[in-house]
């Protein structure tokens, strides 16, 4: 990809060039500056070269603003056709998406994983934000001794889950919920080993009620995630773990503790995509 940089921008262009980019389907996502706004038709062109059997390319701003509920971005069509639909492959399990509708990100493919392996035979799990399901297909697949409420309040999304539980044969170990999580989880109270918060731009806010959501008669575990500003080489846990304690660990009938923490991705400068695995017992 270099290389096709040097061949299609000057040296001054180059300071500015891709940061990154993303294959999902037959659909390539690039993430353009600002500056590279008016030769976008000719870096399609270079993709497209590079990725014959691409469909569609689209191009979105550097650092786009993510839609608040539904989490979407604006996407503009630079090469190809203009559907948006496409059906992504990853350790195994198929997910179709429509990028126009809902969100989706191939670089959450790695943090999938690893919170899939965490999980143990027989755990009840609640995904709060579970989008077209990813998460709880592989956690499905991973572990077929499990039952997961995937919950989404984007309706688009839920049905992209229900089709994608169907195609992955997990129906009956993730059932779908179209919903606020707040207002499902009341639903649910005492039932999950397990919570996953996969919202880092608003988990806060919905901590109260993912831990009403845990059994309370053994250890349980919340994987929440949380944007964190600094660079690499400060401790970018410290801010969101004191927030969460704030948060829940005000009563003494709760111990709190990190199991593990890890940096998912950058998502802006100096702005990066933290999880904390939480490890919650009631005493």
């Amino acid at each position: 990809m270099i290389a096709i940089r040097k061949n299609i921008l000057t040296e001054p262009e180059l300071k500015n060039a891709i940061h990154s980019y993303d294959i999902i389907g037959d659909i390539i996502v690039i993430r353009l500056h600002p500056e590279l706004e008016p030769e976008k038709e000719r870096i399609a062109e270079a993709f497209h070269a590079f990725y014959p059997k691409a469909r569609t390319i689209v191009a979105v701003p550097l650092h786009s603003h993510t839609e608040e509920l539904y989490r979407t971005r604006a996407l503009d069509v630079i090469w190809g056709a203009a559907k948006l639909e496409t059906t992504h492959r990853e350790y195994g399990c198929i997910f179709k998406v429509d990028l126009e509708h809902v969100f989706f990100s191939p670089r959450l493919s790695y943090e999938r994983q690893r919170v899939a392996q965490k999980v143990a035979p027989g755990d009840t799990i609640i995904n709060m934000f579970s989008g077209v399901g990813c998460f709880s297909i592989l956690i499905a697949k991973t572990q077929p001794q499990t039952t997961i409420y995937s919950i989404d309040v984007n309706p688009y999304a839920y049905e992209y889950m229900r089709e994608n539980v169907a195609l992955n044969k997990v129906e009956g170990q993730v059932i779908p919920i179209l919903g606020d999580a707040r207002t499902e989880l009341d639903k649910l109270e005492g039932v999950a080993d397990r919570v996953l918060m996969p919202l880092p731009e608003d988990a806060y806010s919905f901590l109260p009620a993912a831990v009403k959501a845990l059994k309370t008669k053994k250890e349980c575990m919340i994987h929440f995630y949380a944007v964190s500003t600094g660079s690499r080489a400060d401790n970018l846990f410290d801010t969101p773990f004191e927030r969460v304690k704030d948060i829940i660990s005000c009563e003494d009938s709760l111990r709190l503790e990190v199991e593990e923490k890890r940096i998912v991705r950058s998502v802006g400068p100096r702005k990066y995509h933290v999880v904390l695995d939480l490890r919650i017992a009631f005493v």
